[in-house]
């Protein structure tokens, strides 16, 4: 959805954008096409992303700034700076995913990793053969949305055949908890998913990063969010919802004037066309959600 995440953000000549997801840095080099002699802000906590930067480094508009977005975000905020725009393109990177080493995929073996950094933290192989079963019960239905009596026979039987070292072990432990389902896919994605979720805590750091964006955002600076999985959607959705107040301007305005001050205004939810799906089947879940800052925020965080 790259034509329209940049539609959304809506760059101007001079804008100063945050792709606050590098990655393999394809937004990123297609903002800055409409930045002009404005810059964009790169930010991935994946060690592989800052070796993919290099390039764009010899262009003095742009910058990278390594580390988990949240914190990241929120330092940009703590000494000051201002944006006209930032990008969040949630979800792995078919670099991740195409890469057995990292651990994230569940069709092609390899140590049960699943970091976005490598360097910190837990790992999935850790968590999974220290985590006990109600606690893993848990994270399967909230993180991966996997029914509860699902969650449960995965929960049993990932403790029973402890330790596990390799995607191939968290796998097998699946398909024998509850075997292959006709329709809805590989049983194992949703799971994966969830223990992907946990170990790198993404959604309480989609949270963090999206408080620290309304206060990084200028006046009419514009929030663009990718997501691929329904507990991103609903962080997103929520977040945009409760900063919209009840203003009646009209939509052309690019702040609120009737006095209800909401800080965000929402806009359109896009979904990928049926062509991007027919070349791209991992779009499929994708939503795009977007909001316009109208005003400033209150409180702290």
């Amino acid at each position: 959805m790259l034509e329209e995440a940049v539609s959304a953000l809506a760059l101007e000549e001079g804008s100063v954008a945050v792709d606050a997801t590098f990655g393999g840095g394809g937004h990123a080099r297609r903002v800055l096409e409409e930045v002009g002699s404005g810059s964009v802000i790169g930010i991935d906590r994946d060690p592989a992303a800052a070796e993919r930067a290099s390039d764009l480094l010899r262009d003095d508009r742009f910058s990278f700034l390594a580390g988990p977005y949240d914190e990241v975000l929120w330092e940009m905020v703590e000494r000051g700076e201002r944006v006209d725009a930032v990008l969040f393109d949630l979800g792995l990177s078919s670099f991740q995913i195409d890469e057995p080493g990292r651990g994230f995929s569940y069709v092609s073996e390899g140590p049960l990793d699943m970091r976005m950094d490598p360097g910190s933290g837990v790992s999935a192989a850790e968590y999974l053969n220290t985590v006990e079963v109600a606690e893993l019960i848990e994270t399967l239905g909230r993180y991966g949305d996997v029914p509860r009596g699902e969650a449960r026979r995965v929960a049993r039987e990932i403790v029973r055949r402890r330790p596990l070292a390799t995607t191939t072990d968290l796998h097998d432990a699946v398909r024998a908890a509850v075997g292959w389902k006709e329709r809805g896919g590989n049983p194992a994605k949703r799971v994966f998913q969830a223990v992907r979720v946990r170990v790198n805590d993404e959604l309480e750091g989609l949270r963090r990063a999206l408080r620290a964006t309304e206060r990084l955002l200028l006046p009419g600076g514009r929030l663009v969010v990718i997501t691929f999985q329904s507990g991103e959607d609903r962080i997103v959705k929520r977040f945009i919802a409760e900063r919209e107040g009840r203003c009646v301007c009209p939509p052309e305005l690019p702040v609120c004037v009737c006095g209800a001050s909401p800080v965000f205004r929402r806009g359109a939810v896009v979904r990928p066309s049926e062509s991007e799906v027919r070349e791209n089947p991992r779009s499929a879940s994708a939503r795009l959600r977007s909001a316009t800052r109208t005003a400033e925020p209150t409180g702290d965080d």
